[in-house]
């Protein structure tokens, strides 16, 4: 296992321009719509369940759905 160093790599700590003011949030990637964890994920979710379970009913209610083998 390979681990990086310090003292091979070394991290050069950021400079402020703002007066010494580091209490401020950092981002440290944008917020995605529909990301994980988020209301637009679970609406992203929801909507793909209706859909599955919409797609299998239409192919339920067929009259050949019982001898298509993939379903078997």
């Amino acid at each position: 296992m390979s681990v990086s160093h310090a003292s091979i790599h070394p991290v050069e700590d950021p400079t402020t321009t703002d007066g010494g003011n580091n209490n401020a949030p950092r981002v440290r990637m944008k917020d995605i719509q529909g990301m994980p964890g988020t209301k637009g994920g679970l609406a992203l979710r929801l909507s793909q369940f209706i859909f599955a379970v919409t797609a299998l009913s239409v192919m339920a209610s067929t009259s050949d759905f019982p001898s298509v083998t993939a379903f078997t």
